[in-house]
């Protein structure tokens, strides 16, 4: 069974609020824009068949509430599918998600910890 670990370390994402909270959606797509960027320059495209399953744990270490973090899952998970790492980011293929604040890791950054495998989901 294939699997793999991927770490990316992310810059400051927009929190949740401040990207729906009546942004024009230009301001939110050049957002999502930039974070997808950020994430592809760390990734290259799968060049293989796409996992079946993954999980991801945030470290995050933002100013907002740490549920206003979630863009940072969000647009991790967008990415991986973008670039055949996975099938989907339905709940089918992706089985957990782990949301953390910490002190370990740099002021307005997060760390994300992606695993990857063949397991057939359920």
């Amino acid at each position: 069974m294939r699997k793999k670990e991927i770490v990316l370390n992310l810059g400051k994402v927009p929190s949740l609020n401040s990207f729906y909270a009546g942004s024009h959606w230009t301001k939110r797509k050049r957002a999502k824009d930039a974070t997808l960027q950020e994430i592809k320059e760390q990734l290259v495209p799968n060049t293989g068949a796409p996992y079946n399953s993954f999980r991801l744990v945030a470290y995050v270490r933002y100013r907002y509430d740490l549920d206003n973090s979630i863009i940072a899952v969000k647009f991790t998970s967008d990415a991986l599918k973008a670039l055949g790492y996975i099938i989907d980011d339905s709940p089918k293929y992706f089985r957990e998600c782990f949301l953390v604040w910490s002190q370990q890791i740099p002021k307005d950054t997060a760390k994300i910890i992606i695993s990857l495998t063949d397991e057939h989901p359920e």
